[in-house]
């Protein structure tokens, strides 16, 4: 059985990581790896771009059969609900149209078939703020992907600052989210009605979750501090590794094999949870794809079998344990679960990834409940961002605008 301590953990952990269950995105099927959606200045899984600006989705086909897909654009609320808008209220153009965008594989082990989307493009542009689904779909009319991202318009402003959590209980392990919101020129009458705010750590679509409404509000400006739905588990640093030279490995990569497709066998991990914080620079679970054998990253980064380890602690045996990032957006699912081996005496799972560096981290389940921190801990020094989202609904509209984006990252977190 877990000990008490590790009891008393999940208790702390519950409430924070059953939030957002709702949001996890569709799995694409096997044949569909390295899926991006990002902007021209931000590379993450929570892809966030101005009204005017551009977004970019690729993904490879590792069936490098010549399929054809499809895009379409669906709008949805704050709370990432079904939009009372139709089509033309929110697009300039058309959509359902075919990706056109397509390469491949050049001089790689695994062949692939590399296809690109921009928006906005002659066809198709988005004319209103606010959340986004960005489908794939195939010849059959099967959805293979399906994207957040969210259109902001810069209409009112938001400060965040980070700060150590108050109660002594979770000083030592969570982080405090503090902002003040502007509303500037926006007819805010009824702000608890008309404003909706989301707070997101890092690129996790999982820890999406709603601010509430604010502490006190001062002429057009809003304070949030010290908020319960506002204060966040802090983790601790990502794992990274290092495959943007296959043959002889970089960062983490214990040893590399040649079988069918290079294999990359990184270095065991150990539990963290318990043991002294260390900070360790990472890119909070993001990933880029790169290759020091090539010039294009995009259709001359080979794919390599990469075998995550984990030492195992007798309660890792009660629970099911998964390797995440934003690689595969933090989902836990059979293909990146850890099994035991025997021979080895570690949890080990493989999987196949494009080249490049990675982050990633180790996550538990018991069946019902996800528990993110369980093997790596929470620590309050530990660096991350975090993002504010701020809706506005004007009185007798349709839709929630993405009014104001705030930032802040927790290196120089307020004592």
């Amino acid at each position: 059985m877990i000990s008490n301590i590790k009891q008393n953990l999940l208790f702390l952990l519950l409430p924070i990581l059953c939030f957002g269950q709702n949001l996890i995105e569709h799995t694409p099927p096997s044949n569909i790896k390295t899926v991006r959606l990002y902007t021209n200045s931000q590379q993450t899984a929570l892809p966030i771009v101005p009204l005017d600006g551009q977004i970019t989705l690729t993904f490879d086909d590792l069936n490098a059969d010549d399929s054809t897909y499809y895009y379409t654009l669906e709008r949805a609320d704050a709370n990432w609900g079904e939009s009372d808008l139709f089509k033309a209220d929110y697009i300039d153009g058309y959509d359902d149209l075919r990706i056109q965008n397509i390469s491949y594989s050049v001089g790689t082990l695994q062949s692939y078939i590399h296809y690109k989307l921009r928006l906005p493009n002659s066809q198709t542009r988005i004319t209103k703020s606010g959340n986004y689904f960005l489908n794939i779909w195939d010849d059959n009319r099967e959805l293979v992907i399906k994207k957040r991202f969210v259109v902001y318009s810069n209409k009112a402003s938001a400060g965040v600052r980070i700060q150590r959590a108050q109660n002594l209980e979770e000083i030592q392990t969570h982080q405090s989210i503090q902002f003040s919101i502007t509303t500037n020129d926006l007819n805010v009458r009824i702000p608890d009605q008309q404003l909706k705010i989301f707070v997101v750590q890092n690129q996790r679509w999982q820890t999406w979750r709603s601010a509430g409404t604010a502490t006190y509000t001062l002429g057009n400006t809003l304070e949030f501090n010290f908020k319960p739905e506002t204060l966040f588990p802090a983790g601790n640093e990502y794992h990274f590794f290092d495959t943007q030279d296959l043959r002889s490995g970089g960062g983490n990569v214990a040893y590399v094999l040649r079988e069918d497709l290079f294999v990359s066998v990184l270095a065991p991990q150990w539990i963290r949870a318990g043991r002294p914080y260390t900070y360790a620079p990472d890119i909070n679970g993001d990933f880029r794809i790169n290759t020091f054998q090539g010039i294009n990253p995009d259709t001359e980064s080979d794919y390599s079998k990469v075998i995550f380890s984990l030492f195992p602690e007798d309660f890792l045996f009660d629970l099911d344990h998964y390797v995440v990032g934003d690689f595969n957006q933090h989902i836990q699912q059979d293909d990146n679960k850890l099994e035991y081996n025997a021979e080895s005496g570690r949890f080990e799972t493989t999987l196949l990834m494009k080249q490049g560096i990675y982050n990633y981290m180790f996550t538990s389940s018991d069946g019902t409940n996800n528990y993110s921190n369980l093997i790596s801990g929470n620590y309050w020094p530990t660096e991350n961002n975090y993002t504010v989202l701020v809706y506005y609904r004007a009185l007798g509209a349709r839709c929630d605008e993405l009014v104001a984006i705030g930032n802040a990252n927790s290196i120089d977190i307020g004592l």
